[in-house]
């Protein structure tokens, strides 16, 4: 038994606290914590397939900008939160990990937008950007929000990572960054200041956020989850108002889906289900976010697999418009456009090849 877990005389699962640093006692508990480090694994490489494909096609038009705008300020959010209440290490610098990965997207969104497209062209030459791209670009600033996902933490750190998302914005409200940012304290010296007659406003701030956490925190996380039931939307009207999703990573909605599958089904088979009232009261919010976004991950996974191929359906709509003639053989003749030049209405003969 590790020196980490308590020596309260239970049998604990000895390779998960040497890999994972947990003290698991069971195979329950155990697979809840694995789906949650494979929800961590999906979701650090969701993004990574969408950089790729911008930089291969030096385009970004399958993007949605909205869609881009409310991943960044989620992160950004957790980010703050995450210095603001003191987490662990490993968790601002895996927020900080998503906002770097954040920053590149848009990074390249704006640069093959508009700086590419602007020192291409020559002085005195009109600038050859495509209808499509103007358009799109402009249909993108048009449309609406974008998930953002949370981090798949345990329960306790999942109402912790809430309430730093609160201090976060209590760090714009108060203008007091270098009085929230110190780490809070509750002992009964800190307590007794609250009633000093010459504590700062942010103290009292402090003192009623620390109060009121826990309802803050649920009022927090029912917000977040009608952002993530809606963040989808404005990139799933922009797949169906282009009919099209060229340009648009589909393994990106792939590494999301199984990371929201994967976070829900940890949730549920979690032990303290079955042992803590409350406990799947809390964990509303976080199923209808991760469930409902899984829902929208699953529609956009369908849009791909219709628009994925526009040529190859136009090609077949084209063969749908042949022509036929003979009554024992019938023999078919996919119908050339107008503009070309060998097409003779002679009868019976097409380029010089016979009806049959």
């Amino acid at each position: 038994m590790s020196d980490g877990c308590n020596s309260d005389g239970i049998a604990h699962i000895q390779w998960i606290n040497t890999i994972f640093g947990s003290c698991i006692s069971d195979n329950q508990e155990a697979f809840s914590v694995i789906l949650g480090y494979l929800t961590l694994v999906c979701w650090l490489n969701a993004q990574l397939p969408q950089l790729i494909t911008n930089y291969r096609n030096k385009s970004v038009e399958g993007l949605s900008l909205p869609f881009l705008l409310n991943w960044l300020l989620g992160d950004i959010t957790n980010f703050l939160g995450g210095i603001l209440t003191d987490q662990l290490k490993f968790q601002i610098y895996l927020a900080a990990y998503f906002c770097i990965v954040d920053f590149i997207l848009f990074f390249q969104y704006f640069y093959y937008t508009w700086y590419q497209i602007s020192t291409i062209v020559e002085p005195g030459e009109d600038i050859p950007v495509r209808p499509l791209s103007t358009q799109s670009f402009k249909d993108s600033i048009l449309e609406g929000a974008r998930k953002s996902y949370t981090f798949p933490t345990r329960k306790n750190q999942s109402h912790q990572r809430l309430s730093s998302m609160v201090f976060a914005v209590l760090l714009f409200t108060f203008h007091s960054t270098s009085s929230i940012s110190s780490s809070f304290s509750t002992s009964p010296s800190y307590l007794s200041t609250a009633h000093d007659d010459e504590m700062s406003f942010s103290g009292h701030a402090k003192l009623f956020f620390e109060r009121n956490s826990e309802s803050i925190g649920r009022i927090l996380a029912w917000i977040c989850t009608v952002l993530y039931l809606t963040s989808r939307m404005p990139q799933i009207w922009k797949n169906y108002t282009r009919r099209s999703v060229e340009g648009l990573s589909i393994f990106m909605f792939i590494f999301a889906a199984l990371g929201n599958l994967s976070y829900s089904t940890s949730i549920f088979i979690n032990p303290s289900l079955g042992t803590d009232p409350k406990y799947l009261r809390k964990e509303v919010p976080y199923i209808l976010g991760s469930i409902g976004t899984l829902a929208f991950d699953v529609t956009i996974l369908i849009q791909w697999c219709i628009f994925r191929d526009p040529e190859h359906r136009h090609r077949k709509r084209r063969s749908r418009h042949s022509v036929s003639y003979g009554s024992d053989n019938i023999g078919y003749y996919q119908l050339p456009t107008t503009d070309d030049e060998s097409y003779s209405r002679r009868s019976g003969q097409i380029d010089g090849g016979n009806f049959v």
